[in-house]
């Protein structure tokens, strides 16, 4: 028994070790699938949001023949903060309850507040045709923050008189006399 013997049981040790931690694994947890797609988590900060954000309504459709899939969400913001990239995950089943996969869409619009929003979304995707109904939620958005840069329309520029931005200061500028 050489050197080389040892290093072969010891790596077979190793891989029966492995492999019976999979197995383990795989019996404790609700099969591949668990493993694969775990709970689903919603952040911190969509938490404190999440009372007055609602997803009032969902939907998503597959088409069998060409992978496209048509989903749409209503989402309601009865908070006092504009919210947008709202993150809404879908949970897929098929006819026998069985989970087919998960699926997300981000609503990248602002849903002001006090009001609502309709969001449709029509995409090719690997989806199984077998998917009859899925349950969504939302699992993250942001509050929407005043931009920076506010844009004033109308008219302005050299021929603005005293009532379009302030008064006009008729005693400074080029050519006036002191």
């Amino acid at each position: 028994m050489n050197g080389k013997f040892w290093a072969n049981v010891a790596l077979s040790v190793v891989i029966l070790g492995l492999v019976s931690f999979a197995v383990v694994k795989v019996s404790a947890s609700s099969g591949v699938q668990g493993l694969l797609l775990p709970e689903v988590k919603v952040s911190e900060s969509t938490e404190e949001l999440l009372h007055s954000v609602t997803l009032a309504r969902s939907a998503v459709k597959v088409q069998a023949l060409n992978n496209q899939v048509d989903a749409s969400f209503a989402i309601e913001n009865t908070g006092g903060h504009d919210i947008k990239n709202v993150t809404i995950l879908c949970t897929l089943f098929d006819a026998q309850n069985r989970e087919q996969g998960r699926d997300k869409w981000v609503v990248y619009d602002t849903v002001k507040s006090q009001g609502h929003g309709f969001f449709t979304f029509s995409d090719k995707m690997f989806i199984s045709d077998s998917v009859v109904r899925s349950e969504c939620q939302i699992v993250d958005l942001q509050v929407a923050k005043a931009s920076f840069i506010t844009v004033h329309r109308g008219a302005a520029g050299h021929g603005a008189g005293p009532d379009e931005h302030g008064a006009a200061d008729q005693g400074a500028g080029p050519g006036a006399h002191h």
